[in-house]
């Protein structure tokens, strides 16, 4: 009887978002502070997969909408392509924010401020027989703005 409660309680503490057993684990999902004006911002997460899933549709109540994108070579350039679902292997992690996927959030309605949790709700699909939502909060992280420029023989960083 102790090991599921501390199983749960567990889970509980890393800051994950996860449902059952075979459903993804949704980790280190996060956004940056937005600035005056800006309504679009890259969503930051993991998704670790123990069976294979089909991402559908990620959104938030504080976006008009979540875009899943992809980034391809083509050319020799990099190009942008919006993606309308993602299938995931199983026993893997996506980060997407990096492995060429990224989330944009499009259509902020309100000033994201460091600290603030950000609800999410990822949509699912198991092998096209049923779907799943998962709810997941994105933390907001006060952004470090800096630029560099190069001297005879150093890096000067100005934060």
């Amino acid at each position: 009887m102790w090991k599921p409660l501390a199983l749960a309680l567990f889970l509980s503490c890393i800051s994950t978002a996860w449902a059952g057993p075979f459903d993804p684990i949704v980790s280190k999902a996060w956004v940056g502070e937005s600035m005056p004006g800006q309504n679009t911002a890259t969503l930051q997460l993991n998704l670790t997969t123990v069976k294979p899933v089909t991402l559908i549709s990620v959104s938030s109540p504080v976006a008009s909408a979540i875009e899943i994108h992809s980034l391809k070579l083509h050319r020799g350039k990099l190009q942008m392509h919006i993606v309308n679902s993602l299938h995931l292997p199983e026993h893997r992690t996506i980060t997407f924010g990096s492995d060429k996927l990224f989330l944009m959030m499009t259509g902020i309605k309100q000033a994201l401020n460091s600290g603030d949790k950000i609800p999410l709700i990822l949509t699912f699909s198991f092998a096209g027989k049923h779907n799943q939502t998962i709810s997941a909060t994105a933390e907001v992280r006060k952004m470090g703005l800096s630029y560099k420029h190069y001297g005879p023989r150093e890096v000067y960083d100005h934060q």
